[in-house]
């Protein structure tokens, strides 16, 4: 899928900052996934317009439940479809049809599930035409300052959760919400995290180029399984270092076993280790080998203190 003439603007300031939130296929009970996005919504703040979407409810948590995604009062600017993976693109087409900016879809068994999980990821993409789309097999997207939760990761039922300069971008949803948990434990605070999974539209390198104009994100973290565009990230890459923050990278799929399963996760192809090497150190991005890693350098780095010269002494 190809938006060539779509700002980046348009479509990160849907998924970071929407004015209003559709959510199709919301269910009435929070403690289901599919009523967790509207509670997490209303639990963390968000100030937007809330419009759950169920034709077997009249009210969910209070607010107006509409039967269909036309009788929807307005379009909304971003929409979370909970739909299982058969019903997700017929939801998006309707979304599209409406005038929404950017739809987040979290079904899994699209590109990873086989040939007819690749149908399905092919007629999702023509669905959302101009409509820009995260996921499928996403958690989807938060902003701590703003308090936007447009996901379904279990880590929102934190009441407390810092806000600070550490963006995430992640090919895993998973990934996302055990860094936002084992964040919140040690008083780390992040500005934005999103979960790109199978990249059917948005990938890692939009959400990286995006994050690098940022005025909130001061160091970039990014989860990869596998990348598509060399190119693409590349420049993204070097939009952050141009801006002056750090990319802090995590690689999976080292071993022939991890990229397999990278493969199997996301669709991504892992590819040889040591073009990966090579990639990083061109553009300037750090690559960590722990994931312990993944919450300790961004944490020092976000300080914005650097050193200059050698002023580095050890005593043992």
């Amino acid at each position: 899928m190809s938006h060539p003439d779509t700002p980046a603007a348009d479509w990160f300031n849907a998924l970071f900052a929407p004015r209003s939130v559709a959510v199709i296929g919301a269910s009435a009970d929070p403690a289901k996934t599919g009523g967790r996005p509207v509670n997490y919504l209303r639990k963390h703040g968000f100030g937007g317009r809330i419009m759950p979407v169920n034709p077997r409810a009249d009210q969910i948590s209070g607010l107006t439940c509409y039967p269909d995604i036309a009788a929807l009062p307005e379009a909304p600017e971003a929409a979370i479809v909970l739909l299982g993976a058969n019903r997700a693109a017929a939801a998006v087409a309707d979304l599209a049809a409406r005038g929404t900016k950017l739809a987040i879809v979290l079904a899994s068994g699209f590109g990873e599930a086989g040939a007819d999980g690749q149908t399905r990821q092919r007629e999702l993409a023509q669905a959302a035409g101009a409509m820009r789309l995260l996921g499928p097999n996403t958690i989807g997207a938060v902003d701590l300052h703003s308090r936007i939760v447009l996901s379904a990761s279990g880590a929102l039922e934190a009441e407390d959760l810092p806000a600070g300069g550490i963006s995430v971008a992640s090919q895993s949803g998973g990934i996302l919400g055990a860094l936002l948990s084992r964040g919140a434990a040690r008083g780390i605070g992040f500005a934005k995290l999103a979960s790109t999974g199978n990249e059917v539209d948005l990938d890692i390198a939009d959400l990286i180029g995006a994050l690098a104009q940022d005025a909130q994100t001061r160091v970039i973290v990014a989860y990869i399984e596998g990348i598509r565009d060399a190119a693409k990230f590349r420049t993204a890459a070097e939009a952050a270092r141009a801006q002056g923050k750090p990319l802090v990278v995590y690689k999976v799929g080292r071993s022939g076993a991890g990229a397999r399963a990278a493969v199997s996760h996301t669709g991504a192809m892992a590819g040889e280790d040591r073009l990966y090497d090579a990639l990083f150190a061109q553009v300037g991005a750090i690559r960590v080998r722990d994931f312990n890693d993944l919450l300790d350098l961004p944490a020092m780095l976000a300080t914005g203190r650097g050193m200059r010269g050698n002023r580095v002494a050890v005593l043992t």
